[in-house]
């Protein structure tokens, strides 16, 4: 039990918890002490020195965000201290000396401590008039972030947020006294995707968005409380909009979730709602043109009267519009052909799990772990805020971090590293049952850990050849550690609770199990017994011509999908295809009807996050045009089918949800055998794999120039030196990839953080979409030629 203290604050007497700052102790009062350096997630420096406060037997005031309290303690801040208020006065005076008092035209005018705390607690005017110190500016730290160096007040909370948050220290304080200032070294660029978190906790307009600058004024903007769509972390946002248009995200404190961090894509990509939308119904009559929703339903229902019917849907869906794609796919077009995933799961008792289960781990026991696993998955490209945390366990609790990766990754700073062949995941993680080699350690730290230890399953693992999912799960039975395969994208998790899943109902029942199937039935109806075709299943189908009407909601299978061939081969030769999103992209000349979406900001809804923290979000506009949220217009789409689903408003829909959607205590075997052996490799053989980077060329980052222009790469092929060395690469070279799908020229980077036998490339950088270079997996044999070799080939 932690220990804990009486003090008096002002008076008033309180009890907290042994370690407790002042400033934290008078928080807990309601009493608001000025600071600037300070901030809770931050450790404490006492830079600004604008928290002073009188402590009764001290000499002199003390900083309030340095002082621990301690029994018997009594404190007077400034509301009962004349001592306390003038320090406090004395030095917001000496923080207003060089600064420029621009507040007109500061982009943090309306919403600035600084601001704030200078008419509250300041002198009123100051006795300095002498010339102020100016810079040149705006300096740019970065095509996203901006240096406005003479509003600087010297806090130290971003260079802090650097060293001790992201663990990327680009910017530092450098010189000394008066001289001292924010800077990045000569010829570096602040390349790190928490950068934009230093512009949000700056409490001065020194840091600025280059995408927000001089864009609005704080009277401009409407804001709404919502949830990131970018990935499956969780992160909670506040939308700024001015005039209806999405001007700024900014991230909202959830201690158990984000903390008070976003990533940049979160913070930046943010224009997509805004660009080319879909806002009337439409359909081919034989160009596409605007229909009413009866005419293009009468239409969908017509076709799939007497045809076959099949649902892809993308992994950004709202939890609603999951479950009522999976209703409507059963009860009113009779087909279990309903999927979401880009890779199914051999062993299907994970996703039963995930489906079903109450949460197994969450960002608060990652946070206080012993020992984490992280086993095909790039955290801070894939699930950034969950890197935050897994770095905040090694550098708040001491966690043992290990990853079992084809290629080092940014946990590698702290994590050791342990390389596993793309495609042999499974040999590996045989190794870490048995304790064998380089993974013994491994092991020993999870047994050592027992409860306090997590295994952390990318979703890349998913397709792993020989069961390595399976078997990391068994891994962390045998040690008595906690085990989550984590999605990638924001609604997957939900989707997978919704049963958008050819052989999962809702909750995780099995289609083909009659007492699980009748559990759903009782609320639908009958549904069909047999289970369904997943995601590839149903491209091979409609490119057979097997599928009469093929639904693509908010899914985007050219681009997703690792093997555009067969997607276009399915989208040519399906009779037709209705096209449900906010946009239709390069889907407009395939779409037989388009249905529009309402885009995540536009409706109301719950993103179920990797955990499996469901977060419920408001809209923060109304959707443009004729648009809807997908369960409204599935629900109207029932009834022009003459099978209403019976989801009359949002609260009946979540009254029948948490009827089927209760967690359910569930049993999974984890099996003990070995995995069946791989396929033998041949000496000099190269498997290439691929995943994607946080900022890619994807749908929900276009217009995010200043993203891009920050974090974006060129695409390129990455290889171990010992396997360039054998192919006559060297670093920058252009080199030919050629697979049984395709062929790709890239520039070669040479690593020795990539597992030799790899070869890695980026999924969808501009320019290049690594898809067409497989065929039904993320992996594939790749042979390398030099260019010069290929030109000289061509031209003998």
């Amino acid at each position: 039990m932690t220990e804990r203290v009486n003090v008096t604050v002002d008076g008033r007497q309180l009890s907290v918890p042994k370690g407790t700052l002042i400033i934290r102790a008078a928080e807990a009062l309601g009493v608001e002490v000025p600071r600037f350096c300070d901030h809770p997630y931050l450790d404490p420096v006492g830079a600004c020195r604008t928290c002073l406060v009188e402590v009764e037997g001290q000499r002199k005031l003390v900083t309030s965000c340095t002082t621990p309290v301690e029994e018997g303690m009594v404190i007077r801040t400034q509301s009962s201290s004349e001592e306390a208020a003038k320090g406090q006065r004395g030095q917001i005076e000496f923080l207003l000396i060089n600064h420029p008092l621009d507040c007109p035209v500061c982009d943090r005018g309306g919403e600035c401590p600084l601001q704030d705390q200078a008419l509250a607690y300041g002198p009123g005017e100051s006795r300095y008039i002498d010339p102020k110190r100016v810079y040149p500016k705006p300096v740019p730290l970065s095509p996203q972030v901006l240096l406005d160096r003479e509003r600087c007040v010297l806090c130290a909370r971003c260079t802090r947020f650097c060293d001790q948050i992201s663990g990327e220290r680009f910017i530092e304080l450098f010189d000394r006294s008066a001289a001292e200032q924010v800077s990045i070294s000569a010829g570096e660029d602040f390349a790190s995707p928490f950068s934009g978190n230093t512009v949000q906790i700056c409490p001065v307009g020194a840091l600025t968005n280059a995408s927000y600058r001089f864009a609005a004024r704080p009277f401009d903007l409407r804001s709404g409380d919502s949830i990131c769509p970018h990935c499956a972390c969780g992160c909670n946002l506040r939308v700024d909009l001015r005039r209806g248009e999405v001007v700024r995200h900014l991230a909202r404190d959830n201690a158990e979730v984000n903390d008070a961090w976003i990533c940049d894509k979160g913070r930046n990509a943010f224009r997509f709602p805004d660009r080319a939308r879909l806002e009337t119904p439409m359909l081919r009559v034989p160009g596409l043109e605007p229909a009413s929703y009866g005419e293009v339903f009468a239409a969908i229902a017509d076709r799939a009267q007497s045809g076959r019917v099949a649902f892809l849907g993308g992994g950004r869906l709202t939890d609603e519009d999951a479950y009522a794609m999976s209703k409507l796919a059963r009860t009113v077009f009779r087909t279990n052909d309903v999927d979401h995933r880009l890779a199914p799961v051999a062993d299907g008792g994970i996703e039963r799990l995930q489906a079903g289960s109450a949460p197994s781990v969450t960002y608060t026991e990652v946070e206080h772990a012993k020992a984490i696993v992280v086993v095909g998955l790039d955290a801070r490209e894939e699930l950034p805020i969950l890197h935050l945390r897994i770095r905040k366990a090694w550098r708040n609790g001491g966690a043992r971090v290990f990853e079992v990766n084809p290629r080092r990754t940014a946990l590698s700073e702290f994590a050791t590293f342990v390389p596993a062949l793309p495609g042999r995941e499974a040999e590996a993680v045989w190794g870490l049952r048995a304790g064998e080699g380089p993974l013994a350690e491994v092991a020993a730290a999870l047994r050592d850990a027992g409860e306090a230890g997590i295994v952390l399953a990318g979703s890349r693992l998913a397709g792993s050849p020989g069961d390595a999912l399976s078997g990391l799960a068994a891994v962390a039975n045998e040690a008595g550690a906690r085990f989550v395969h984590l999605p990638r994208r924001a609604g997957e998790r939900g989707a997978m609770r919704a049963g958008v899943h050819p052989s999962l109902l809702p909750g995780g029942r099995r289609v083909e199990d009659d007492a699980e199937r009748a559990e759903v039935e009782a609320r639908w109806g009958e549904v069909p017994h047999e289970a369904g075709r997943d995601t590839q299943g149903i491209l091979e189908a409609s490119a057979r011509r097997e599928i009469d009407v093929l639904f693509l909601v908010g899914a985007d299978p050219l681009v997703d999908v690792p093997d555009p061939a067969l997607v276009r081969r399915a989208l040519e030769n399906v009779p037709f295809k209705v096209v449900q999103d906010i946009s239709l992209g390069e889907y407009e000349p395939y779409a037989d009807a388009a249905l529009p979406a309402a885009a995540f900001l536009e409706r109301s809804g719950h993103f179920t996050d990797w955990e499996g923290r469901g977060q419920r979000f408001e809209p923060v506009r109304e959707p443009p045009g004729l648009a809807r949220p997908d369960w409204q217009i599935f629900q109207e789409l029932s009834e022009a089918a003459g099978a209403d689903m019976g989801f009359t408003s949002l609260d009946a829909l979540h009254q029948e949800m948490g009827r089927l959607l209760v967690p359910r205590r569930m049993s999974w075997l984890v099996g003990s055998a070995r995995p069946e052996s791989l396929p033998p490799r041949t000496d000099g053989e190269l498997t290439l794999f691929s995943y994607p980077l946080l900022v890619d060329d994807g749908r929900q980052s276009v217009d995010a120039d200043e993203l891009k222009g920050a974090l974006h790469e060129d695409p390129f092929v990455e290889l171990h030196p010992a396997d360039a060395e054998r192919l006559g690469l060297a670093d920058g070279d252009a080199a030919r990839l050629r697979t049984e799908a395709g062929e790709a020229m890239l520039p070669v980077r040479i690593s020795g953080g990539i597992a030799p036998g790899a070869a890695f490339v980026p999924w969808n950088q501009a320019g290049f979409r690594a898809n067409a270079l497989f065929s039904g997996a993320a992996l594939a044999s790749v042979t390398l030629e030099a260019a010069e070799a290929v030109v000289a080939e061509e031209a003998g």
